[in-house]
């Protein structure tokens, strides 16, 4: 009978630390977008691990935040899972690491409040994303290169002058016919790949559209091979509406140009890094020396095109 006693005891306190680690500490996750900044706030179980938490901001605008224990973050009533989003931001969770994907942010400050214990991590945007923020437009279009960053040359004549010009008009036009319309870049300025994908994560268009001048007599449609990032929509969507775009584009270049048109899958930095449908178009390099009514056909086309697709995808919801 003591042999029986004694062996049930083991086995209850055995397992005591198993059904304790089952019930892992739990945080409650709340978020809010303000002009200058996003708001994390991370409600606590006791002071203690508020005062423990550190967070680091690397150079990609990445948060990191370092907790003492493993937690279970609940946001909206649901658990995060180990590689989650937060109203379109990406997480992940690793170990005693919760890590925000932001790439939209330069500067974090963080507090402590004791009633009820949280945190609280203001993460401030990169200086010029606050009006282009609150501005977004269905349509985002990016003039290649600018500032230092020529491109092609020809003469007088370059690719930043040329593609600034096509993108401000095809917004004109948009924007008449009711598209909402935002441009990466709307003066001759310098703007790294990696300003103009954050841009492009800030403003979530429907479609954005990179415009760049090919080095041949032909017109080049890429979309990329790899997608790196999926928020606004699924994959399967994403990706069928870059396929539509592609079909629409070949489709009224080849109604207005003798110049082939080729399309390719290219996993172009710009385009694998984009949440959004992306497409790059490259025209003929005769753009450099054309006159104005080649520009405006090119316009017209790539107008019509842009059109075409926001319609189509417009049907599909």
């Amino acid at each position: 009978m003591i042999k029986k006693v004694v062996i049930i005891l083991f086995v209850f306190f055995m397992l005591l630390p198993a059904n304790a680690q089952q019930e892992s500490k739990k945080i409650s996750l709340k978020f809010g977008k303000h002009k200058d900044f996003f708001r994390f706030v991370f409600i606590c179980e006791d002071i203690e691990t508020t005062k423990s938490v550190n967070a680091k901001l690397d150079n990609e605008g990445t948060i990191k935040l370092f907790f003492p224990d493993e937690f279970d973050f609940e946001f909206e009533g649901k658990s995060l899972s180990e590689k989650d989003n937060i109203k379109g931001i990406k997480t992940e969770k690793k170990d005693k690491t919760l890590v925000i994907k932001t790439t939209l942010v330069k500067e974090i400050k963080i507090s402590r409040l004791d009633n009820p214990p949280r945190i609280i991590l203001d993460a401030f945007f990169e200086e010029g994303l606050k009006e282009e923020i609150l501005s977004r437009g269905v349509v985002l279009i990016d003039a290649g290169h600018g500032g230092k960053d020529t491109g092609l040359q020809f003469k007088e004549f370059n690719e930043k002058d040329i593609t600034l010009h096509i993108a401000k008009e095809i917004a004109t036009k948009l924007t008449q016919k009711g598209i909402k319309v935002s441009l990466i870049r709307a003066t001759d300025e310098d703007m790294s790949i990696q300003r103009r994908i954050r841009v492009e994560h800030a403003l979530k268009p429907n479609i954005f559209v990179s415009i760049h001048v090919s080095n041949k007599e032909q017109f080049n449609v890429y979309t990329s091979s790899i997608k790196k990032n999926f928020i606004k929509e699924t994959p399967s969507k994403i990706l069928l509406i870059e396929n539509t775009a592609v079909k629409n584009f070949t489709k009224k270049i080849s109604e207005k140009f003798s110049e082939p048109t080729y399309s390719e899958k290219l996993p172009l930095t710009i385009l694998k890094e984009s949440i959004s449908p992306a497409i790059m178009i490259e025209i003929p390099r005769r753009i450099l020396i054309s006159d104005k009514k080649y520009k405006e056909k090119i316009i017209d086309a790539f107008v019509q095109a842009i059109e075409l697709t926001i319609k189509e995808k417009e049907k599909e919801k």
